[in-house]
């Protein structure tokens, strides 16, 4: 059993909404959906290349899966959270824009935000106690993609390649494509699909656990934090803690041992 920070929107929001119809999938409910029609676009094509993002759900992760440590319950990273998100507040970010990234499709925004990206590296910090060391296999599995030195590093000490200034915040959408017709296909009918809900900025609003009952079976989204409402004292206090942020990536922070 692995567990996940993600982010989703809220069970009744338009983007919710239509990302799980764009996944044929909704995460929460666990229900499936009857995927869109596009003239461009046969069904089967449209299965294949939602598969695996389907099977996460629509989110943007800010932990990525893990197993918890041994001797820790799913009760104590609950607490956990409901414990952290207290300290935090709402993030209001820039509108979210249909991109390519490693070569797949995403959801993300259309400008950097310092705030969600602090958000993201202290959730790193907060529950990496929580993380069971990656097995010798999936460390391997994960070293033969092309990563950077960074991302390698990252990937050692904290499970996962793309924390600290190497996070990108983003929502799935599609499996990698090669170039061609067919992905100029998909990217028009993306255009076509959400565009009409990313002309506002979005609130990152909640903390969500993921969990993921067995390998290779659908993630489940099992408790949705809501994160307390922003203040002008919480805006200033947070753009002054993000000065701190680049020189505070590594704190002596003590590691799992490979």
């Amino acid at each position: 059993m692995r567990y996940a920070l993600f982010f989703a929107p809220p069970p009744t929001s338009p983007l919710w909404l239509q990302g799980c119809r764009w996944l044929g999938r909704d995460a929460v409910s666990g229900v499936s959906l009857a995927q869109p029609a596009f003239r461009a676009l046969d069904a089967e094509t449209i299965v294949d290349i939602t598969r695996t993002p389907a099977r996460y759900g629509f989110h943007a992760t800010i932990v990525a899966p893990f197993r918890l440590k041994e001797g820790l319950l799913e009760e104590d990273l609950v607490r956990a959270m409901k414990s952290f998100v207290e300290q935090q507040r709402q993030i209001s970010i820039a509108p979210l824009m249909v991109s390519q990234l490693d070569n797949f499709f995403c959801l993300r925004p259309v400008r950097h935000s310092a705030a969600l990206q602090g958000l993201s590296s202290l959730c790193t910090r907060a529950f990496d106690r929580f993380r069971a060391p990656l097995k010798p296999s999936e460390l391997a599995r994960r070293k033969a993609a092309q990563l950077s030195g960074q991302e390698k590093k990252n990937l050692e000490l904290w499970g996962y390649p793309y924390v600290f200034e190497q996070y990108r915040f983003h929502f799935t959408l599609t499996s990698r494509m090669a170039g061609g017709k067919t992905k100029d296909r998909v990217h028009t009918s993306l255009l076509d699909f959400f565009e009409p809900l990313l002309d506002s900025p979005l609130t990152i609003d909640a903390l969500c656990l993921f969990v993921e009952p067995a390998p290779g079976q659908p993630l489940r989204c099992l408790h949705r934090f809501t994160l307390p409402c922003q203040s002008p004292q919480t805006e200033e206090r947070v753009a002054h803690d993000q000065q701190l942020l680049p020189q505070n990536l590594y704190p002596g922070y003590q590691c799992h041992s490979s």
